[in-house]
């Protein structure tokens, strides 16, 4: 029997237009271009809005993931709905049925316009939405479920005992931590508070921003364990809350479990499933193994002021690693492992291979003892930015790790250092804001911060972070140290930083005064005096404009030099600053800061176009669309070594670049930083450090 596949001569004319040759004309007439517009508009912005906006309230990542997938599945399913039927006044119909009606007589669909439109809005909403919700939470958080635990009482007879009364805090501290609906200040600033001095619970909750304070007592003997804590109104100085638990010493993390979640009780915070696991859940099993870990954790958590970096983060790393042999399932040693080595890497003191293998086994450690850990995955998020420069990956862990962290000050740190140096100026300067809230003594969290407002020239409000600071009680000399810096680079004022220098003559932190010493008596012409500061210093390397690279101590032998004019003591500076560069690219090779400091070294020994060729390739290495921060230092770099090699004109041009970014090219270091001075008297280049003083000084 035949079977005939042609149509019924009634249907002839629709089998003109299903014709291959007219299917794209189809496809428009069916209005499924624009249904796959609306839906690719309307699912980005659904995908958008949960992946910013869901995290915030502690839904799983699973479950975002989940629903970016649904979307993308029913894609094609729409479209195949599209092809199908269309949307009448009467109704969804049949294609078919549609068809019927003249085409004429069909009132043309605009629906898929205000769909595009509706959904864009939506999804710009939702992005910044999402955007900034992480940290103005922190700030808009009800303040009556704000709190700081302080450091423990030891009423053991062991004076030993002191590291574990403060570990009893550390956790009932970070047990609070994981609770989204409270705003916990985080260790730094409350280690302040030791035991033994008589404590203004009002003062204290000012300082440090916050209605409740829990403080307490530890006391061991043998077996037995007894903890008192308490809960105090820092409003009123009124107490509302206290416990005493009488346990065995094994019971310690289920003391600090209980009491954490008597807290969240008190201040009427919410609690999720998922939350309440965390708290529960033991870090270790050996207490042994927790008091060192509670050692090493000072040192990385505010590396930035320690008076030798290196030294302070390998002792950690000591602790660390026997931390781990004793418990080898310890997963927050593991990632404090990790960032230690990061560290190491990142800031080039110790930048080699074996430092970043450490690191990366440390992070898959941890990883593979708790693949959800939130710890973990920020730990692999901090090895990707500081080993890899891997942007992208890293914050994509940071996005993994964040429900799980949400008053986490390292967090907040990271993902602001990641957005600045990616040139997010606003994200940054969000997120170091709110580690500073949480952590306002904390000196990563407020030193980025102000550098953030030093880097947009905004020396006002750098200047105003300090002053919070000292309002808050940090009132140390390398505060006053750099909010001096601060008033110098923004005014050309070097009067509070000299005064600063005088008053505290033995404060060095990482190599970061020494310089500065030289640098006041060059602008006196006492070079003598630049010269005994550096010889008095044991230190081979300092810290310039920074925190993220050390110069050799010849550096600043062959700027002394260079300045008084003694050329033969200058060529030999620069070359043993040469060879000790020359080595640390062997260790670190393609280390664009490096190269472009290297480059200048070449410049001044005279070697104009070799020292342009290794400027240029530190820029095309770390280009500012890739890193603004670098890309703008090595940037300076190329202008520098043109200042040396007299090509003013190049060197005026690539500044008039650099002053319309962000960077430390600002009006103090131009006016009167030694290496410009070739430029000075210049009138291109008065007229740049014109445009960038100060109102009353113009």
């Amino acid at each position: 029997m035949f079977i005939s596949f042609l149509p019924a001569p009634q249907a002839c004319g629709r089998s003109d237009r299903m014709n291959p040759k007219n299917f794209f004309g189809e496809l428009k007439r069916r209005s499924v271009y624009k249904v796959a517009i609306a839906y690719i508009v309307a699912g980005w912005a659904l995908a958008q809005g949960i992946a910013q906006v869901l995290p915030v309230f502690d839904v799983p990542n699973w479950i975002v993931r989940l629903i970016v997938v649904l979307i993308i599945v029913g894609f094609p399913i729409t479209l195949i709905f599209a092809w199908a039927f269309e949307i009448t006044p009467e109704g969804v119909k049949r294609a078919e049925d549609a068809d019927a009606k003249p085409a004429s007589a069909r009132p043309k669909s605009r629906g898929w316009i205000y769909i595009v439109v509706v959904g864009a809005a939506i999804s710009l909403s939702l992005f910044f939405l999402g955007r900034y919700t992480a940290g103005t939470r922190i700030a808009s958080r009800d303040n009556n479920k704000s709190i700081a635990v302080l450091p423990f009482a030891s009423l053991s007879d062991d004076k030993n005992d002191a590291y574990f009364a403060d570990g009893v805090q550390d956790q009932i501290l970070t047990n609070l931590a994981k609770v989204s609906d409270l705003k916990v200040i985080s260790h730094t600033s409350v280690r302040q508070y030791k035991t033994g001095a008589e404590r203004n619970m009002r003062e204290i909750g000012r300082q440090l921003g916050v209605a409740y304070i829990m403080e307490g007592s530890v006391q061991r003997a043998r077996d037995h364990l007894r903890i008192n804590a308490q809960l105090i109104d820092a409003r009123t100085d009124t107490h509302i809350w206290a416990e005493t638990y009488d346990r065995t010493a094994a019971d310690l993390f289920a003391i600090q479990s209980e009491l954490a979640q008597s807290i969240v009780t008190q201040l009427k915070a919410k609690l999720s499933p998922q939350q309440k696991a965390e708290i529960e859940e033991r870090p270790t099993q050996d207490l042994d193994a927790f008091e060192l870990y509670l050692q090493a954790k000072p040192s990385i958590d505010s590396y930035v002021n320690a008076i030798d970096v290196r030294a302070a983060l390998l002792q950690a790393l000591k602790s660390l690693d026997e931390a781990i042999q004793r418990d080898p399932n310890f997963v927050s040693a593991y990632c404090y492992i990790a960032r230690a080595n990061d560290l190491l890497f990142f800031f080039d003191l110790d930048p080699t291979p074996e430092r970043i293998s450490l690191a990366d086994a440390a992070v898959k450690a941890a990883l593979r003892l708790r693949p959800d850990s939130a710890e973990a995955h920020f730990a692999r998020g901090d090895y990707y930015f500081r080993c890899l420069r891997d942007y992208d990956r890293a914050q994509e862990e940071l996005a993994i790790a964040r429900p799980g962290l949400p008053n986490s000050t390292p967090f907040f740190i990271l993902s602001g250092y990641i957005n600045r140096r990616r040139n997010h100026f606003p994200d940054a300067e969000r997120d170091f804001s709110t580690a500073f809230a949480l952590d306002p003594r904390n000196p990563n969290a407020y030193n980025l911060l102000a550098d953030t407002y030093v880097l947009q020239r905004r020396f006002p409000e750098a200047i105003h972070v300090y002053d919070k600071v000292l309002a808050a009680g940090e009132d140390v000399p390398i505060v006053r140290f750099r909010r001096a810096s601060c008033t110098l680079w923004g005014t050309g004022d070097s009067g509070p930083l000299r005064d600063i220098l005088a008053k505290f003559p033995d404060m060095e932190f990482a190599g970061g005064q020494t310089p500065v010493r030289a640098w006041m008596a060059m602008l006196d012409g006492n070079y003598a005096e630049a010269e005994r500061v550096l010889a008095a210093s044991p230190r081979q390397d300092f810290q310039d404009i920074d925190f993220s690279f050390y110069f050799p101590k010849s550096w600043y032998q062959a700027m002394i030099a260079r300045a008084k004019g003694d050329s033969a003591r200058a060529t030999a500076a620069f070359r043993e600053c040469r060879e000790i560069l020359a080595q640390r690219l062997i260790v670190k090779p393609e280390h664009a800061r490096t190269i472009a400091v290297l480059a200048q070294v070449d410049a001044g020994l005279g070697q104009k176009d070799l020292a342009i060729r290794e400027a240029q390739h530190a820029i095309d290495l770390m280009p500012i669309s890739k890193d603004i921060y670098d890309g703008a230092l090595v940037l300076e770099g190329l202008a520098q070594v043109y200042t040396w090699s007299g090509e003013r004109d190049r060197a005026i041009e690539l500044l008039q670049k650099l002053i319309t970014m962000p960077g430390y090219t600002n009006y103090g270091r131009l006016k009167l930083h030694p290496p410009w001075s070739p430029l000075r008297g210049y009138p291109q280049f008065e007229k740049i450090i014109n445009a960038l003083a100060p109102e009353h000084i113009r």
